[in-house]
């Protein structure tokens, strides 16, 4: 059976390949008893990516484990630096008594998004491929307030706007899933201001829900996920390159405390500005996007730990989706060809889930689906701004 095309949208180090990882750790954990998923991906050479999807699980349990021995007022920043390389994930839903149902997530570098990358036509090829779109955004650069701009480049608002847009529907049974999903949005959750970040993001890509919002073939959600659980993010602050000696060439990244000075180191560390030899305001190209300059996110932990949340939600959606549209897809087909004989008839056969269709339908009905609640929103509306 074919598989189906899920691509992967959002900015530099938004956390796509952690949406799948703690979403393939939830689904086993949670509902293992009615379907298993698994990770095919064929990693390595042949692949480009070394690092399997459970060890990214792995890699963010125990960072959160050894970052508690700092407690949870130590500052810190996750990994900034650009990906330049697509990943394709190959996941396998198997449920007993049906055939497997593969898909591909497909996570672009978000490098790629700009029109003038050399691999944008290799990007729009995905899109016009793909049935589910599902679009990460770092939350906590869509939750600033000192500059829209920022969220509007981190985030890469526009280029994603512009990318949907083009958007191949060929005919009434041709249906499209779009999730925005909110991630580093653990500081929201904890302070029940949730509703503020799906409020938030609706604005943001305003021009991308007004595009698709009245064709009944575009289906289009908010699903906010906690995809670490034990962190929080604390605030914004401007990067800066410090230099320990004057025969130091790179220097390393950090901020720098606005009331005391200090430099805040990304491992959480601290120095004076009197143990160093120079600190540069201008860090490098890697914070500077279409004239913007990023700040850095900083977070604490919580003392939680590794506690995901609604990460599934994901996978749940997808498959209601998709077995959805099959079965509006097998009606169209069996009114077409009611009239021929029954051995090429559609129900016989075909499809993503063929004959097993009636076995997927009945996963569907049993897994819990959430729809409200936690910034869960259908978005079934135009989005009017205090500008219109």
């Amino acid at each position: 059976m074919p598989n189906t095309k899920i691509i992967m949208l959002g900015g530099r180090r938004t956390g796509k390949s952690t949406i799948l990882s703690t979403l393939i750790h939830s689904l086993n954990d949670k509902v293992s008893h009615l379907v298993k998923i698994s990770d095919n991906t064929p990693y390595g050479a042949s692949s480009g990516m070394d690092v399997p999807l459970h060890e990214k699980r792995i890699e963010i349990d125990n960072y959160l484990r050894n970052r508690q021995k700092f407690g949870n007022n130590s500052q810190f920043i996750v990994d900034m630096s650009p990906n330049l390389g697509e990943g394709i994930y190959n996941l396998e839903a198997s449920v007993q008594g049906a055939a497997r149902i593969g898909f591909d997530f497909v996570d672009v570098p978000g490098e790629w998004m700009k029109p003038t990358h050399e691999f944008y036509p290799k990007l729009q090829k995905h899109i016009d491929e793909s049935d589910v779109f599902v679009i990460a955004i770092d939350t906590p650069y869509l939750m600033q307030d000192e500059n829209p701009n920022i969220n509007t480049v981190w985030n890469r608002t526009m280029e994603i706007t512009d990318l949907m847009s083009k958007i191949k529907i060929e005919s009434p049974e041709d249906k499209k899933l779009i999730l925005f999903v909110p991630v580093k949005c653990e500081k929201w959750v904890h302070e029940k201001r949730i509703n503020e970040v799906t409020e938030r993001l609706q604005k943001a890509y305003k021009v991308l829900i007004n595009t698709w919002v009245s064709n009944p073939s575009v289906e289009m959600w908010v699903m906010p996920i906690l995809t670490a659980g034990g962190l929080e993010h604390t605030r914004m602050l401007d990067a800066y390159r410090f230099f320990r000696t004057d025969k130091d060439k790179k220097g390393e990244i950090c901020s720098v405390d606005p009331l005391t000075d200090i430099l805040l180191l990304q491992d959480g560390k601290t120095l004076f500005r009197e143990s160093v030899s120079a600190v540069d305001p201008e860090p490098d190209k890697t914070y500077l996007h279409s004239f913007t300059q990023i700040p850095l996110s900083w977070y604490k932990t919580t003392g939680e730990g590794f506690k995901p949340v609604h990460c599934e939600q994901i996978a749940y959606h997808l498959l209601r989706f998709l077995v959805k549209k099959e079965h509006e897809l097998s009606q169209a087909k069996y009114q077409e060809y009611k009239a021929k004989p029954w051995y090429i008839r559609w129900l016989s056969s075909g499809g993503r889930f063929g004959r097993y269709l009636p076995i997927y339908e009945e996963l569907v009905n049993r897994i819990p689906i959430k729809t409200t609640g936690d910034g869960f929103t259908k978005v079934e509306s135009f989005v009017v701004t205090e500008e219109d």
